[in-house]
């Protein structure tokens, strides 16, 4: 649980500042390392197929909420001032 949590901010930061190509490599990087670990570690199997399924959720949905953010900073920042 505590991974997911790191992985969604690390997602928030990454769309934040970064574009989908940083998005794609980071996932396949998530998704290669956990097969491994799982593999050669308790095995793959159903359940830990979920549980990357869900970090990789986790990840993709702290860039959207990143990159929906920075969108709104954006607009908000390149907005002109009401002011004369």
């Amino acid at each position: 649980m505590l991974l997911a949590v790191v992985l969604f901010v690390i997602g928030i930061l990454i769309g934040w500042s970064y574009t989908m190509l940083v998005m794609i490599a980071t996932s396949v990087l998530i998704l290669v390392g956990a097969v491994i670990l799982f593999a050669f570690g308790p095995g793959l199997d159903m359940l830990h197929g979920l549980i990357v399924l869900g970090y990789l959720t986790a990840h993709q949905s702290g860039y959207l909420l990143g990159a929906y953010c920075s969108g709104c900073y954006d607009d908000k920042r390149n907005r002109q001032s009401p002011l004369p």
